[in-house]
């Protein structure tokens, strides 16, 4: 098949995750017509919950009625591609005879766990899945290759805010709640209760999350992230979930907070007997785009790489396979496509772990790297490297005080100088592991994102991290920022924390108001 032209049709389906069909509902991609194999029109189908057992993903090829015999055979492959465009699972069919509106394909082409839980970070990237079909001639051979690229787009919307518990020590199950609005359409979507009650086989107090659909009908997918927020503003991971909502149930989800360590723990984590939750939460808008986005012939598929529009492990030039008598200004190389060439090298022998010399090994994780690549990049690892640890950093080094997705994304900057897309949240993890290892391009670059994405609810805690790290440029157009809508920022529960656990830096700040 791979010495074959052919032609390859992939499909980039974005918010994958937040797909809300039912037990033997198929997603279809938009038709293409492959004008190489007598104009026939295709189409794929994808089953996010097979027919028979919805742990298993159903992957098809289905003709379309079009032009073309009532019959044809061909030759096709089905897979599923990672970031760069590498095969994580396909499935090859040399021969098979498809009539109109008749497909075939695999029932159980791949596991919903493996997808979306165990290897989410490959085949999701960004919550991004990229599907890819390959069709050719099974006699015979097409004249040229052909590159179609279409995607389907699920919205999402997102919440970020925070949530008081007062008088903790004697709080009591309420009735109030948070109700969420959809934006688009100011429509009420879930409710959020907050609770401590008591658990009685953990034989304790534990806070709890209760989900409440508010929509009569329908049924959506909702996913939460929660951190605790200790006396310094400074946010500690409660946990991800993630939730299918209909309006029969009420989902709970029971954080790994007790009352008791909470109490115990009262300095940190109950400054005025003020419990603060962070809460970050997404949910499918219920509206999907789609749609060809590109379409060329006389280039191999493989060559392009159709890039994700959220986040991808690393991004790829595109690097055609030029014909013979093609356009000679396409076959010219530039300098820019060899330096993007070596660093597919250098990355591809990062994720293989080829000639890899050290681990770095990250809560639960462990990510392999080259003692060369770190030593070049940052001057921590490199002194690490010179130092009296040498022997015994080369086999593995801790890290205690970052995530594992912030090391990810380091590794990958290190690598390629790449950076993926990211929110509020993970430019702010990323500075502070960027300045932990003096890797002073990325800290840069996680500064300007933090800048340019100021707000009135994010200015105090960007406030505090540059205190924190002593980036007096940084610091400074912050306070200028809040100095310009004092009135907002000073008002606001955000100032009051400030002024509690940093009433210095309040100060400092309202000090520059009056300043001359």
């Amino acid at each position: 098949m791979e010495s074959k032209k052919c032609f390859s049709f992939t499909w980039i389906l974005e918010n994958i995750a937040y797909c809300i069909l039912e037990k033997g509902e198929a997603l279809e991609s938009p038709t293409f017509i492959v004008d190489t194999i007598e104009k026939t029109k295709w189409s794929l189908r994808i089953y996010p919950r097979n027919i028979t057992d919805e742990n298993n993903i159903s992957f098809y090829l289905r003709r379309e009625n079009s032009k073309g015999p009532d019959r044809i055979e061909i030759g096709y492959e089905l897979a599923f591609l990672a970031a760069d465009g590498s095969i994580l699972k396909s499935l090859v069919f040399q021969r098979q005879a498809f009539k109109k509106n008749k497909g075939h394909g695999e029932a159980s082409f791949e596991t919903r766990e493996n997808v979306f839980v165990k290897n989410r970070f490959k085949f999701l990237p960004g919550g991004t899945l990229m599907a890819r079909c390959r069709i050719w001639k099974s006699d015979g051979e097409v004249k040229t290759h052909g590159q179609c690229v279409a995607r389907t787009r699920f919205a999402v919307e997102r919440r970020c805010f925070l949530w008081k518990m007062e008088k903790i020590r004697t709080f009591k199950p309420k009735k109030e709640n948070m109700l969420i609005r959809s934006v688009s359409s100011d429509t009420p979507i879930l409710s959020l209760d907050l609770r401590v009650e008591q658990n009685f086989i953990e034989k304790a107090e534990i806070i709890y999350v209760f989900i409440s659909s508010a929509m009569e009908t329908a049924t959506f997918i909702f996913t939460l992230e929660v951190s605790l927020l200790d006396s310094k503003g400074i946010p500690v991971d409660c946990g991800q979930y993630e939730v299918r909502l209909n309006s029969l149930v009420q989902e709970e989800i029971a954080l790994p907070l007790t009352k008791d360590f909470l109490t115990a723990n009262s300095q940190t984590f109950l400054p005025n007997d003020t419990l603060t939750l962070l809460f970050n939460c997404a949910f499918s808008a219920g509206v999907i785009s789609e749609g060809i986005e590109s379409i060329s012939y006389g280039i191999r598929s493989e060559c392009i790489i159709p890039l994700p529009a959220n986040n991808a492990f690393f991004k790829n030039a595109e690097v055609p396979d030029v014909e013979k008598n093609a356009d000679p200004l396409i076959s010219s190389k530039s300098a820019d496509v060899e330096i993007q060439g070596l660093k597919e090298d250098i990355i591809y022998m990062l994720k293989e772990n080829i000639q890899c010399d050290v681990k770095l090994s990250v809560d639960t994780e462990t990510f392999p790297a080259h003692w060369f690549i770190l030593s070049a990049r940052s001057p921590v690892f490199r002194a690490m490297f010179k130092s009296d640890m040498k022997e015994k950093a080369k086999e593995r080094i801790d890290i205690e005080d970052l995530k594992p997705d912030t090391v990810r994304r380091m590794l990958l900057y290190m690598y390629t100088d790449t950076l993926e897309e990211f929110q509020w949240e993970t430019a702010c993890a990323l500075y502070t592991a960027a300045d932990k290892y003096e890797i002073l391009a990325l800290k840069d670059k996680c500064s300007t994102f933090l800048k340019t994405n100021l707000s009135l609810t994010n200015a105090c805690k960007v406030l505090v991290l540059a205190d924190l790290h002593q980036d007096k440029d940084l610091k400074s157009i912050i306070q200028n920022f809040i100095l310009k809508r004092d009135v907002d920022i000073i008002n606001s529960d955000d100032w009051k924390v400030l002024m509690e656990t940093n009433a210095h830096l309040a100060a400092e700040t309202m000090f520059l108001k009056f300043k001359k």
